[in-house]
């Protein structure tokens, strides 16, 4: 009897395995025409996608980018990003409902983006930034409950700014700026966001303050609402996202003063505040943060001292305060514990004798101390200075001979040490600053012969030598120099012509 029972089930067992068998097949050939589709409605001039093939004994997961389910064989990301792709993204890509991640990002795919992408119910990564999408970012928020990191930055998105993404609960990482939106404040509805880590909304066009909503995000690590028009001030409860080590609020019209609740954020590595209309005094609470990489201040109506804790930073690397009007002596050992790459802390008031340790790690490529009452020789120290890009301490008081190392710096592209008092002679060993474009002498007490290897400065374009004390004879290696676009020479003994 045991045996009739299984022989009559065995007809329903080959039909269920057919019927398994058929399935299989069919979701397979729909992934691939899915994958042919897509690929069809992309330009691809390297063949980056000379794997995606109709042949029937490929399976799509052999594909150049595409990975599968190890169990199902289904598709679950394709990852595209940096293939010189162009074209447009078909709406075909709805159909591989169990993709998980797509990134295209870094490509110059144009077009709009297709609202088929909701019906990839289980995406958690969606990534089309770097291209040339356009068109409004359609309603995704309904079926991708699942998304945890959403890109969008850098395209030419128009329309209303997506506020729908305030739905997406489980997002990680929100980036949409760099986008053409129209004008519009920040929707509330992103203070819903409390998983988000990451938020770019850097030139998304937004207007008015930052809604208070956004600093109940505590798991917050970088906020950038960066080249807005966003007005009012920085609200102390800026110290509730403790978790933040980056804050870019650069380019908006911001007022009023720093908070002192930012010397809650222990974790701050960058801050840049810049090209806005605060003022007031640099608040003591931030001379407490010990782990600064980026202090970015310039363009504002900042005054006061910079905190002398700030020559104890061990990490900083780029400092920029420039145009604004701090005074008073500069910490004396600032840079002397830090790996600083550039300085800019021109235009200001600053006095004393000039900064000392500013390249003591030996990395210093752009220093600018433009506009300041500097006074005193040019510390010995800079000797070790092998690096300098750009060099300006215009408009100084700086007095003495100009040192040997300011001539022989092989990477420099600006040398400028015009309308100052500095005395001396040009070195001959200015011919190894064979990357020299610009060299500002102009306004000084300088002397002597002008060095014939200036001649050797093959991409000088310009050269002010004016209003020194500089004699003898005109060298005329200078007309051989065919970048030259301005030359100045008056108010020197010199003769000659070119």
């Amino acid at each position: 009897m045991r045996r009739h029972i299984l022989v009559c089930h065995l007809p329903l067992i080959i039909l269920l395995s057919s019927s398994l068998s058929s399935s299989c097949r069919s979701d397979h050939q729909i992934q691939i025409q899915a994958l042919v589709q897509f690929k069809a409605s992309l330009i691809d001039p390297l063949d980056n996608l000379q794997s995606w093939t109709t042949n029937a004994t490929t399976s799509p997961c052999s594909y150049l980018g595409v990975q599968c389910d190890p169990v199902t064989g289904t598709v679950t990301e394709i990852s595209l990003a940096s293939m010189n792709l162009s074209g447009r993204i078909s709406p075909a890509i709805g159909a591989l409902a169990a993709l998980t991640r797509l990134d295209l990002g870094d490509n110059t795919i144009s077009g709009g983006v297709p609202p088929e992408l909701s019906n990839c119910t289980q995406l958690q990564f969606l990534n089309l930034s770097c291209n040339g999408l356009t068109g409004e970012l359609p309603n995704l928020s309904a079926k991708l409950a699942a998304l945890d990191t959403l890109d969008v930055a850098n395209n030419y998105l128009s329309g209303r700014f997506p506020a729908w993404v305030g739905n997406l609960s489980g997002l990680v990482i929100l980036a949409v700026g760099e986008n053409s939106y129209d004008r519009g404040e920040t929707p509330p509805s992103i203070g819903n966001l409390k998983k988000l880590t990451h938020l770019y909304l850097s030139s998304c066009y937004l207007t008015g303050e930052i809604p208070e909503s956004i600093f109940g995000l505590t798991a917050l690590r970088t906020l950038d609402m960066s080249k807005n028009y966003l007005t009012g001030g920085i609200p102390a409860a800026i110290g509730n996202l403790c978790e933040l080590w980056s804050i870019q609020l650069y380019s908006n019209n911001l007022t009023g003063e720093l908070p002192p609740e930012l010397g809650k954020l222990t974790g701050l590595r960058e801050l840049d505040v810049s090209g806005n209309k605060l003022s007031g005094e640099i608040p003591a609470s931030l001379a407490v943060l010990r782990n600064f990489e980026v202090i970015h201040l310039q363009w504002n109506n900042l005054s006061g001292p910079i905190p002398a804790a700030w020559g104890e930073l061990r990490f900083l690397k780029r400092f920029a305060v420039y145009e604004n009007n701090f005074s008073g002596e500069f910490p004396a050992n600032f840079g002397r514990f830090s790996p600083l790459y550039g300085i800019d802390i021109s235009e200001n008031a600053f006095s004393g004798p000039f900064p000392r340790y500013l390249c003591h790690g030996k990395n210093l490529q752009y220093l600018l101390t433009i506009g300041n009452s500097f006074s005193g020789e040019l510390p010995e120290e800079y000797s070790a200075c092998h690096h300098l890009v750009i060099f300006r301490v215009h408009g100084n008081t700086l007095t003495g001979n100009l040192p040997a190392w300011v001539w022989g710096q092989q990477s420099a592209e600006i040398i400028d040490v015009s309308n100052n008092g500095f005395t001396g002679r040009i070195s001959p060993a200015i011919s190894k600053a064979q990357r020299l474009k610009e060299l500002w002498l102009h306004n000084n007490r300088l002397d002597g012969e002008i060095p014939r290897e200036i001649g050797r400065l093959w991409r000088l374009k310009k050269l002010y030598l004016s209003n020194n004390s500089f004699s003898g004879v005109i060298p005329p290696e200078i007309g051989n120099l065919s970048k030259l676009t301005e030359l100045t020479l008056g108010g020197n003994m010199l003769t000659g012509w070119l």
